[in-house]
């Protein structure tokens, strides 16, 4: 019997529409949860996502996203959320700055402001093309570590 996966489908701030299955905390409280629509409340919320792998110590580039849909998956997916979310009538109820205080954890500073920027557009649909440029390029950089990183564990025969 194959295991069965949370999965959340998320809308980034560009409309690109990627599934990403839910952290284990975030599973296990579910699994637990006396509620039995979390799946119907969790739709339309916001959620940190990572836009590339994670290399060294955690660095990558994150976004906030959208929640379109939550469900089972049979399919095995490398490709994890963060456990910070905001419920959709959260978010909509508080002001921009309560969110980002909550969201932004304790990532690193450009992580922050791509956060920051994020809940911009989610708040007013409007962000700023220089963090695009900037994330973009970022995502970039992480690939290729991650990739140099992973030729460097394959042996030469």
């Amino acid at each position: 019997m194959k295991k069965r996966h949370i999965v959340a489908r998320v809308r980034r701030p560009d409309g690109l529409v990627l599934d990403f299955r839910l952290p284990k905390d975030v599973t296990r409280a579910i699994n637990v949860s006396q509620q039995t629509d979390w799946f119907e409340r969790l739709r339309g919320g916001l959620i940190v996502v990572p836009m590339a792998p994670y290399v060294g110590k955690g660095e990558t580039a994150l976004f906030v996203g959208r929640i379109e849909r939550v469900y089972y998956s049979d399919r095995f997916l490398k490709r994890f959320t963060r456990s910070q979310f905001l419920l959709p009538d959260v978010w909509r109820e508080q002001d921009m700055l309560e969110s980002y205080t909550f969201l932004r954890h304790d990532h690193a500073w450009l992580n922050q402001q791509y956060l920051k920027d994020d809940l911009r557009y989610w708040y007013y649909d409007a962000n700023s093309h220089l963090l695009g440029v900037v994330r973009d390029w970022h995502c970039k950089l992480v690939y290729y570590r991650f990739h140099r990183q992973k030729q460097r564990l394959i042996p030469n025969f």
